[in-house]
């Protein structure tokens, strides 16, 4: 689930920095207190003389590590924090010297050395501060106000500005929300500081409880606008009041009473890090693969190092996962294997990390399988919205039977004829379909319905669509009694057809892909145009006329051992010699005086009883009642050719 993060009073965030020794030892970096906006928070840092080694977060009593290695940079002087993106910035304590960036909100990322130093004749310095615009300020004790390049190629060059005097020597600057420099030196004088040069204001000096007189070293402006300073010996941070200059205790601070040590602060915009999971599905199923998508993204203004959690169910057994990022982004970690997910990813803005995770349903699961992942910003960090920090994906863990239907025909229809076509219902499991199978088939408009049946099967049809239904359940492994369906094929059915069904059960079915079954048959159809010629204008007896059938291929596929085959009229004598043909491939012509039929078309005689014409090529056969034409081989889809013959008229 996603949480807000609770700030402690005092929170420190320490960097372990070696031995010490006056001005010039290694330095602890800890987030000391924290005070929040409605969409910003401001972080007290600390930067402190310690023996340890490393970075920390110290929130209460206890220390947590943020960086695991040398603290980069030895002796640091001075500290400030960029109130674009929180970003700190801390100085080497030596002439010359090196200026590094750290972003808190990345603690495991080392710090990053700027690509240029301040420069030879800036003197080493312990004060140092952003104004509420970004500008990076640095003063050393000799009173010049340099600004210093946080960007860019010259990114750590200092450049020299006016001249401030009467402040002495160490402490430390802040600016105030109004953009105010104020400044702090080492004997407890609060001054503040005009940035255009010329002497500092003395606001007087500050007083602490029990009459204590402590060595000042870091000031910092909380969100309320109120002054907090840090004191060497006791290590303490006060609040001052800035009418009086009386402080008050705040707390203690950690990383020993070392003379070295800074404050900073800014206002910084806070993150926000979001997180979605989906499995993409409501339903899943004992055996069952899952495959979570977790997106982690950054919708903030600057890095952040996101902890991600994921406590996959026991229900979700054999679970890995992976993680790839965003280009400028990375995962901690790039692949992992176990229910309890735990790992972080560093985000630029506008990155994110894809996290998958898969695993197997048990196959003693019941109920639902609910899934929580969460994305949390560094502890002493708070996000800017929390409620998308947490996201679930819920499932039903149902019976599942993956059941099919598989549709068969012959391999070629043929127009004017009926088809057949096969339907099989099979369940792959895992476990049984329950309850009424159900086939329902929406028979194309070039398909007319003639039956339905199958063993256990009880079929109907309304108008096109045709319904078949058997009684479950139906066991995980086997088969339905197949439907043989048969439907009538229309001329419009050429060159092809397809016809699609659907199965169906009350069992959820995990593979939706095979429910459906089609078959594409190609549809075999020669159209027969017949013309006829009268041999003079009008008809009487002893005209002759001549008719001409033209064959043409519009079905799907080749037409083979096609044979025409046409019934000399009533009251006409066939013509001795005249059966002709235009094709390609000679045809068989064959005679048949089995008696004709007044039906319109006439159908070919079964058997056609063969005779053979008696008399001369240009005579007449009163005995000739059929004429057909054989073709040997294939007619090819689109071939056309033609046959024709003469008759007398009695």
């Amino acid at each position: 689930m996603r949480h807000a993060q609770t700030q402690a009073s005092v929170s420190s965030l320490l960097a372990a920095l070696g031995a010490s020794g006056k001005w010039f030892c290694l330095a602890v970096l800890l987030v000391v207190a924290s005070a929040r906006t409605a969409s910003a928070a401001v972080d007290i840092y600390q930067i402190r003389g310690t023996a340890d080694f490393g970075i920390y977060v110290q929130t209460g009593a206890t220390d947590q590590r943020l960086f695991a290695g040398t603290y980069p940079g030895g002796s640091s002087a001075t500290l400030a924090q960029r109130p674009s993106d929180g970003m700190l910035f801390y100085v080497i304590n030596t002439a010359n010297g090196q200026i590094y960036s750290y972003n808190p909100a990345t603690p495991a990322v080392a710090p990053v050395a700027l690509p240029n130093t301040l420069g030879a004749a800036v003197p080493a310095s312990f004060r140092m501060a952003f104004s509420p615009a970004g500008t990076l300020y640095y003063m050393p004790d000799s009173g010049v106000l340099y600004t210093i390049a946080t960007t860019g190629a010259t990114a750590g060059q200092a450049t020299a500005g006016p001249t401030v005097t009467g402040i002495g020597s160490g402490g430390d600057m802040a600016f105030n929300s109004a953009g105010t420099l104020y400044a702090v030196n080492s004997a407890r004088q609060l001054y503040t500081v005009p940035l255009g040069g010329g002497a500092a204001t003395l606001l007087g000096t500050i007083t602490f409880p029990g009459g204590i007189t402590p060595a000042t070293l870091g000031l910092a402006f909380n969100a309320a606008n109120q002054l907090l300073v840090q004191t060497q010996n006791p290590s303490n941070l006060y609040s001052v009041n800035l009418t009086t200059r009386a402080a008050t205790l705040v707390g203690s601070l950690g990383g020993g009473t070392a003379a070295t040590g800074d404050l900073a602060s800014a206002s910084v915009p806070d993150p926000n890090l979001s997180i979605t999971k989906t499995d993409g599905v409501a339903n899943t199923y004992q055996g069952a693969t899952v495959t979570y998508t977790i997106v982690v993204g950054n919708n903030g203004a600057y890095s952040v190092t996101g902890t991600v959690a994921d406590t996959v169910p026991a229900a979700l057994t054999g679970v890995t996962w992976t993680c790839a990022a965003s280009a400028g982004s990375f995962c901690t970690t790039a692949s992992g294997s176990g229910n309890a997910i735990s790992t972080a990813a560093t985000l630029a803005p506008s990155g994110t990390a894809t996290y998958t995770v898969t695993g197997t349903v048990s196959n003693t699961a019941t109920g639902t399988l609910s899934n929580t992942a969460t994305v949390a910003v560094p502890s002493y960090l708070t996000d800017s919205a929390t409620a998308n920090n947490t996201d679930t994906d819920t499932d039903t863990i149902v019976s599942a039977a993956n059941i099919s239907l598989t549709k068969t025909a012959a391999t070629t229809f043929v127009v004017d004829n009926n088809a057949s076509y096969t339907l099989t219902v099979s369940n792959a499991g895992p476990q049984s379909a329950s309850g009424v199978v159900t086939v329902s088939d929406t028979l194309p408009a070039v398909l007319t319905y003639v039956s339905a049946s199958g063993t256990g099967w009880t079929c109907s049809n309304s108008g096109a669509v045709v319904t078949c239904t058997h009684a479950g359940p139906l066991a995980s492994g086997n088969s339905l009694p197949a439907i043989s369906l048969s439907v009538g094929v229309t001329t419009t059915a050429a060159p092809g057809v397809t016809n699609t069904a659907t199965v169906s059960s009350p069992t959820f079915d995990p593979v939706a892909a095979d429910n459906t079954g089609s078959a594409t048959t190609p549809v075999l159809y020669v159209k027969l145009d017949k013309s006829s010629v009268l041999n003079t204008p009008n008809a009487q007896p002893g005209t002759e006329i001549t008719y001409t059938i033209v064959f043409t291929n519009l079905g799907g596929a080749a037409v083979q051992s096609l044979s025409v085959a046409d019934m000399i009229p009533f009251n006409t004598d066939f013509k001795i010699g005249s059966a002709a043909f235009s094709y390609t491939v000679t045809p068989t012509v064959q005679y048949s005086n089995v008696a004709r039929t007044a039906a319109d078309p006439p159908p070919t005689p079964n058997p056609f009883t063969l005779y053979t014409p008696v008399g001369a090529v240009g005579s007449y056969d009163p005995q000739v009642n059929w004429v057909r034409w054989n073709f040997a081989g294939n007619i090819p889809t689109n071939a056309t050719g033609s046959v024709s013959f003469t008759v007398r008229i009695r």
